[in-house]
């Protein structure tokens, strides 16, 4: 089995601007400052001009100058809301008979810092009900997981599977233009990405979306369930999956990913571990008990197949034996068992064995060669987990095939 181990940084950018330097400058054209020289000094101005008008933006500017006073104390940490261009602070030429100096700078992140994140809200899973997906990487993940990313997930899509809004928002970022990304850290700055902002002022970030496959537009409102765009592998990325996370900015400007809870298949409010199988579940549909997914159970006679759809079989060759797969929900230690009896026959052929606890998945291999009675026919076999049934399914072998 492969893992995929990914991870996504937040950028904090840094601007700097001397008085000898142009009167403008944008970090990752977004956070720009602009100077405007008067007979006093010069003005300070700073705007976000991808901003939508519900866009707030955590920015901390600081400034070393020579005969000049700043009319407010640096460094000054502040909220830029929406758009518009606003004047942070005034230098002011102490004597104009001496040269002046000033360099500026500044650090910014989407966000604001005094927000609290509502932690009953439930989010619903990031990707379209069709699909069942494991947690590649979850929170604390040895891999990437740690420091300002310690509460992000990775989801294993595929490329090209649909990623849609856990929360309701308002997108405030994307970037669809990279098109490289790999296991290197050079690749951080390189995933393409939506961020929507929520109702209590935390952000979503959906990474890793592949070249031009974001569909929505900053300032569009998302519901639950919004198609937002197509996974990828673009950035610090090992494949194809998708970087969930929602963070607030600290007062030192630092990212500060939360827990969240999502409704699953089998609860209406999880914590999501590593290696477990989750799926949407529609409202009204009850909570599966099952310790495996009844539907990724398949019967195969070649155990060199990859591919779960090639190996879903219901006929067989009595010269082989049948390999059986299960997919577990939420990896942990479990018993197997395997009942198996030919139509008609009171015989009963009993396999028993123990998965590890970190096994994504459990196989064995069924020996029919050694039953004790003629193996053409119709067989009925019981899978059960822990001494409870998850299915029943029915199987023919013959000489014939």
């Amino acid at each position: 089995m492969r893992f995929g181990l990914f991870s996504i940084v937040v950028l904090l950018p840094l601007g700097l601007l001397f008085a000898n330097e142009p009167l403008s400058y944008c970090s990752m054209n977004r956070v720009c400052v602009d100077f405007e020289p008067n007979r006093s000094g010069v003005d300070v101005y700073f705007q976000n001009k991808i901003a939508t008008n519900v866009t707030e933006t955590s920015i901390s500017v600081n400034a070393l100058y020579k005969n000049m006073k700043s009319s407010v104390p640096l460094p000054l940490v502040t909220i830029l809301k929406g758009k518009k261009r606003v004047k942070l602070f005034h230098l002011k030429t102490i004597n104009r008979r001496k040269k002046i100096s000033y360099k500026i700078h500044y650090k910014w992140i989407l966000g604001n810092f005094h927000v609290t994140h509502n932690s009953s809200y439930i989010y619903e899973l990031p990707f379209d009900s069709k699909l069942k997906v494991r947690v590649f990487q979850a929170y604390h993940g040895k891999k990437s997981h740690s420091g300002d990313n310690r509460y992000s997930i990775d989801f294993g899509l595929k490329e090209d599977d649909m990623i849609m809004a856990a929360r309701p928002g308002t997108v405030i970022d994307t970037e669809e233009k990279n098109n490289e990304g790999g296991f290197d850290p050079k690749y951080k700055q390189s995933a393409n990405f939506v961020k929507i902002l929520h109702d209590d002022g935390t952000i979503a970030e959906y990474a890793h979306l592949r070249y031009m496959g974001v569909v929505v537009k900053r300032g569009q409102h998302a519901d639950i369930g919004t198609f937002l765009g197509y996974a990828g592998s673009t950035g610090y990325s090992e494949g194809p999956h998708l970087h969930f996370e929602v963070y607030q900015p600290t007062n030192t400007l630092r990212k500060k990913t939360i827990p969240t809870k999502f409704k699953t298949q089998i609860s209406d409010g999880e914590i999501l571990s590593e290696g477990s199988l989750v799926w949407r579940r529609e409202s009204g549909t009850p909570l599966e008990k099952k310790l495996v997914d009844p539907e990724g159970i398949y019967l195969c006679e070649n155990s060199e197949v990859i591919e779960d759809s090639l190996c879903n079989q219901n006929v067989f060759s009595k010269l082989k034996p049948i390999l059986i797969t299960l997919p577990i929900l939420r990896p942990d230690l479990y018993t197997f068992q395997l009942y198996l009896r030919k139509k008609d026959s009171n015989i009963v052929y009993e396999y028993t064995w123990d998965s590890k606890k970190e096994e994504w998945w459990t196989s064995f291999m069924i020996p029919i060669q050694e039953f004790q009675e003629p193996l053409d026919g119709e067989w009925n076999l019981t899978v059960s987990v822990n001494h409870i049934t998850q299915k029943k399914m029915e199987f023919q072998v013959t000489s014939l095939k």
